[in-house]
């Protein structure tokens, strides 16, 4: 089982990670996992996720009040709490701008599908929230129609959530989401992209299904 300790360690890690490849900007974004039925550890408010330290995290209960930590929770806690009420599989949840799939929650487009493979087994269905103001109980809402039947869900007009059973999982959804997006814009300058037959995406929906990336 991960400790307390690991998971301070691997969100600081992953908050790294995001920051250098451009995922968050100045104070964006955020960071939480699990504790237990109970807490939540997760990344203070206006902190740059790429300089974050061990004992900067904050622990909050599943009301989003600050059980320990020497500043505030991040203000969009509640976020990741409706997720965690709703998914009692998911460990951990990353919220991030990443570009390229928030050039897609910006202007409305749909996520192809049955382009790639990878994107198909580990993502499906990437669906848009409707938008509302960041840090608001109408925002943390906003992905109550999806919660239930993706791990991955671009946010209009802001940016994206991914979700898990780890930390390091959490990222990667958001890590191969923006790949993927990056070369459907890519794409655009060569024309029409081909997309896999019928029998090759029912091939990869049972694959993902058995791997546990089918909620």
């Amino acid at each position: 089982m991960t400790t307390t300790e690991q998971l301070r360690h691997q969100i600081c890690e992953i908050g790294k990670r995001a920051w250098t490849r451009g995922f968050v900007a100045a104070s964006d974004g955020n960071i939480s996992a699990r504790l237990d039925e109970n807490r939540v550890l997760c990344t203070p408010t206006m902190a740059c996720k790429g300089f974050l330290t061990p004992d900067s995290l904050c622990i909050v209960d599943m009301e989003g009040k600050l059980i320990e930590g020497e500043q505030q929770p991040t203000s969009e806690i509640k976020l990741h709490l409706n997720i965690y009420r709703q998914r009692l599989d998911i460990r951990s949840v990353f919220h991030s701008h990443a570009p390229y799939a928030t050039t897609f929650a910006v202007t409305g487009q749909p996520i192809p599908r049955n382009v790639l493979a990878e994107p198909e087994l580990f993502l499906g269905h990437v669906p848009t929230a409707s938008y509302a103001r960041p840090g608001s109980k109408e925002f943390s809402k906003s992905i109550d129609p999806f919660v239930h039947s993706t791990n991955a869900i671009l946010l209009a007009n802001h940016g994206v959530v991914t979700y898990h059973d780890s930390v390091e999982t959490a990222f990667w959804l958001t890590e191969m989401l923006d790949a993927y997006c990056r070369i459907l814009i890519n794409t655009k300058a060569l024309g029409p992209v081909q997309t896999l037959s019928d029998s090759e995406v029912e091939e990869l929906a049972a694959l993902r299904k058995q791997l546990g990336y089918q909620p």
